[in-house]
């Protein structure tokens, strides 16, 4: 093809939908080289079969897909694989939007409540100790499940923050300075939608104690167990 037929960056840029700027980005990444770059004044040119890619690309990158597995996705011959990395980064995307919505919620309480330190008008059961057979299914489990943030200088398992109404510990046991109960533990967590966080604990790996069910003396409940046994009781608030 000769350099007639192919397009200038800028022409580039308006056809795929990227800025030059992401272009020369993704030159340098070896992501999107293009077809002919003059030696005398490096000016980039690309072919018009080169616009799917970069609009591939573009579209990834909308989602916030990083590009390390934007590569993936469009050079792995093997679907199943493919499949596995936006499916990953689905599970991480949901994450981040549980979070943000937490932190929605906690700011709206500010604007209503304004912020202050909340007064203890009665003792509240902030933390629990748990035995798990293993540190990384228990992080995984807990942070698809419950959006659970795991800080590893305490050993636990962080719901809400503090100071605030939805503070809650759930610490990993830790042998000698923190030993567990002889046991698995039970604990309960209130929480916004029931049935949706019962079915998600159990995709990420909880097994079924008791079905979402409505009872006259209690909020609507259910029962899951987690990866190393210990029952989780939820409530719907």
């Amino acid at each position: 093809m000769s350099n007639d037929n192919l397009l200038g960056i800028g022409g580039f840029a308006l056809l795929s939908g990227l800025s030059v700027h992401a272009l020369r980005h993704y030159d340098e990444v070896g992501l999107l080289p293009p077809a002919v770059v003059d030696p005398d004044t490096g000016y980039r040119r690309y072919r018009q079969d080169q616009v799917q890619r970069a609009r591939l690309i573009g579209a990834l990158r909308k989602v916030d897909l990083p590009l390390d597995e934007v590569r993936q996705v469009l050079d792995e011959p093997d679907s199943v694989i493919r499949q596995a990395v936006l499916t990953r980064h689905q599970q991480e995307l949901s994450e981040r939007a549980r979070i943000l919505a937490r932190m929605v919620h906690t700011v709206d309480n500010f604007i209503e409540h304004g912020v202050a330190m909340p007064q203890v008008t009665s003792p509240r059961i902030v933390q629990v100790t748990i035995n798990v057979r293993d540190l990384d299914e228990a992080r995984a489990f807990y942070e698809q499940a419950f959006a659970a943030e795991f800080n590893e200088e305490i050993s636990s398992f962080q719901f809400g923050t503090w100071p605030g109404e939805e503070f809650f510990l759930l610490t990993v046991a830790h042998e000698p300075n923190h030993p567990g109960p002889a046991g698995p533990s039970r604990f309960g967590l209130l929480v916004a939608d029931l049935d949706t966080v019962h079915k998600r604990a159990l995709d990420a790996g909880a097994s079924e104690v008791e079905t979402p069910a409505d009872r006259p003396w209690k909020p609507r409940s259910s029962c899951v167990a987690d990866p190393s046994g210990n029952r989780i009781d939820l409530f719907q608030s």
